[in-house]
């Protein structure tokens, strides 16, 4: 994709018209969407003009509306509304992603940041007599900062499958949120079945709960052995990861590429 060529040039402005391009024959490509959005984010940290950020909202909430729960959509999202102020919102987007990882630790941390952000300026206005409930807009004169956006943490996922490339004994290897929509397929054999995706999702929140609630923690990792085949779930903090591969492999060179994988993306 040219946007991709574009971005690792650094070439911003012409990756912006390249995504542009792409938006007006796929609308609703929930890649470009968020490509989109990321890089008037990136555009907006150099030139500090607001209306970077309420482009890229547009972006992520049109994405939002295809896929509500898009991890990484949510908390860009939130981050933009907390910087302009707009509370309400930028918590109902944090609430998005904990109820379906109700232990994510940046969405919590920014759900305290919220509360705290709030009740300050709660105190601050009613100690001013100018106490009013918060309006639902983007103040924008307060965009002044955009300091705890990651940036293209979802692409470094996708990016992050060339460690599975030359492993032997893999039949396929899957991306997916946690909501059950596929992020990334990967064939390597075979055909991709098309309930892959919220199969996957399905297996890992049963575990998840199992875990819990038998008091083991949080699930992180699982591996099913079959006759046909072996699956290993992985918990990649933003989504699933998902590998199928042949019976016989040898599952101890796997775990190191997932070991190598989830410590790129930490």
């Amino acid at each position: 994709m040219q946007t991709r060529t574009f971005r690792a040039k650094k070439d911003i402005r012409s990756a912006l018209a390249a995504c542009r391009k792409g938006l007006e024959s796929h609308p609703k490509s929930m890649d470009l969407l968020f490509t989109y959005g990321e890089l008037r984010i990136i555009r907006y940290n150099s030139s500090k003009k607001p209306d970077h950020l309420k482009k890229a909202l547009v972006s992520f909430e049109k994405l939002l509306r295809i896929n509500p729960h898009h991890y990484m959509a949510n908390l860009l999202a939130a981050q933009i509304y907390f910087k302009g102020r707009a509370y309400d919102r930028a918590e109902a987007k944090v609430n998005a992603i904990l109820k379906n990882t109700p232990n994510d630790t940046k969405a919590t941390r920014i759900k305290h940041t919220i509360k705290k952000a709030r009740t300050k300026a709660v105190i601050k206005k009613e100690a001013e007599g100018e106490y009013k409930p918060e309006t639902e807009r983007i103040e924008t004169e307060k965009l002044d900062g955009l300091q705890q956006v990651e940036g293209a943490e979802y692409e470094t996922l996708v990016n992050g499958l060339n460690h599975f490339n030359k492993l032997s004994g893999v039949i396929s290897i899957h991306l997916v949120d946690h909501a059950g929509i596929a992020i990334k397929d990967v064939v390597k054999t075979g055909n991709l079945n098309d309930n892959t995706a919220s199969l996957t999702a399905d297996i890992f929140r049963s575990s998840g709960f199992f875990t819990r609630k038998i008091g083991l923690g949080n699930f992180q990792r699982g591996h099913i052995q079959t006759h046909g085949a072996n699956l290993l779930l992985v918990n990649i903090f933003y989504g699933i990861l998902a590998i199928v591969t042949e019976p016989d492999v040898d599952m101890g060179a796997v775990e190191e590429r997932v070991d190598l994988y989830v410590a790129d993306i930490v």
